[in-house]
């Protein structure tokens, strides 16, 4: 079963046209496409199959179809180009942009075709067999990933997310509702999905936003500061401890825990979750749950960490000891990028609290009552996901329906 999509931090930009558009933000916006957008009934060319959804959102709804043609299986993503009044379509054509400049890369979903109607796009996608990854991040005994299965699909994923850098894109959602396999088992190959927040960096524009998922968003969202190919992989270190763990590095008793615990970068190496790892596991995190982002290890330098390399080849402590001493690049795409004074983290995180409400439930057993639990028993309160995401500042100030 795919569980429900897991929700985002609300942008601090909004649908072309709104007042509280930034202009600047929406320059990062693709509208180039080269795709051709039908207006023909999706229904004509595609059979939509009446089973359960492989996912939804607050404004998307992805369903399974086969093209009539072929019989080929297809993910139909629907989404309402209206949301809250105002007209998203132009986030929509981004989307399609990017995955259009993705398309050389097989660890991106491939975008088949686009379907207009007056009030949904409809994005026709690779389908993906095996589901989320999520489900297996959270399981237990035989179900859990193996520390081998992880590390197979890590490299996956930095091999795509190093396409997608050297192409000055960054993800900004990156989670494991948002990694894709071909198939369970045998263990298929990864797809990254989702590039709803995505953005192409610009060399002499800054880009800041407070966006993404509230487990995985870096301190720099939090702070207001620049976002670069950096903040992508401070999700990829929340990424790597999920997977090997089942819990989540950061996730507090309530929403305002979580956000200073990001922004103190309160993570505990000694946890029982970690004991049973390796050092150059243990060594693949810190190298990218590091507050500056300019220190933090690139997608390229991943690659090459002792952890993801064959132990045949040199010993443990000689691949550890080459990549502490390699210096951590700054990706030449934002070379240019500089950072101008910060926010305190007191009123951001204050300023977060307001705007980036989410609700939880937790994985793999029933919510308890938080005041039952004992000290020992709180540790399964970083086993929750988030749920459904908000969209706009008014629907949350306002509590609009």
């Amino acid at each position: 079963m795919i569980p429900p999509a897991s929700p985002r931090v609300l942008t601090r930009t909004r649908c072309r046209g709104q007042t509280e558009t930034s202009r600047s933000s929406y320059s990062l916006l693709l509208d180039n496409i080269k795709t051709q957008i039908s207006t023909e009934p999706f229904e004509d060319v595609y059979k939509v199959v009446p089973d359960k959804e492989l996912g939804r959102g607050k404004f998307a709804v992805v369903k399974r179809c086969v093209e009539k043609s072929t019989g080929t299986l297809y993910a139909a993503k629907f989404l309402r180009k209206r949301r809250k009044g105002q007209d998203c379509r132009s986030e929509v054509l981004h989307e399609v942009a990017v995955l259009e400049l993705t398309d050389p890369s097989h660890r991106i979903i491939t975008l088949h075709q686009v379907y207009e109607t007056p009030t949904e796009m409809v994005l026709v996608l690779e389908y993906a067999a095996g589901g989320e990854i999520f489900d297996r991040c959270v399981a237990e005994g035989d179900e859990a990933f193996t520390q081998d299965e992880v590390k197979q699909i890590m490299r996956q994923i930095l091999e795509g997310l190093a396409f997608l850098h050297r192409n000055r894109i960054v993800h900004l959602d990156l989670k494991p509702q948002n990694i894709m396999l071909t198939c369970v088992r045998p263990l298929g190959d990864i797809k990254i999905v989702d590039f709803g927040l995505s953005r192409r960096l610009c060399q002499n524009q800054e880009l800041r936003e407070i966006m993404g998922t509230p487990e995985y968003v870096a301190p720099e969202i939090l702070n207001y500061e620049p976002i670069s190919t950096a903040t992508d992989m401070w999700s990829i270190g929340v990424l790597v401890y999920v997977m090997l763990t089942g819990t989540s590095p950061f996730l507090g008793d309530d929403k305002q825990e979580t956000f200073l615990n990001i922004s103190q970068i309160n993570i505990d190496y000694t946890e029982d979750e970690l004991q049973d790892l390796p050092d150059s596991a243990i060594n693949f995190i810190q190298s990218l749950l590091i507050k500056e982002p300019k220190s933090r290890a690139t997608a390229e330098e991943c690659l090459r960490h002792p952890w993801l390399q064959d132990s045949d080849q040199k010993t443990p402590e000689d691949l550890l000891s080459q990549f502490c001493k390699q210096p951590h690049t700054k990706p030449a795409s934002i070379s240019s990028q500089s950072s101008s004074s910060s926010v305190e983290e007191g009123s951001v995180v204050e300023e977060l609290i307001v705007v980036a409400a989410y609700t939880m439930k937790q994985c793999r057993s029933p919510m308890p009552d938080p005041e039952s639990l004992s000290p020992d028993s709180k540790v399964v309160s970083k086993r929750f996901r988030f749920e459904e995401p908000f969209n706009s500042l008014k629907e949350l100030l306002f509590d609009e329906v």
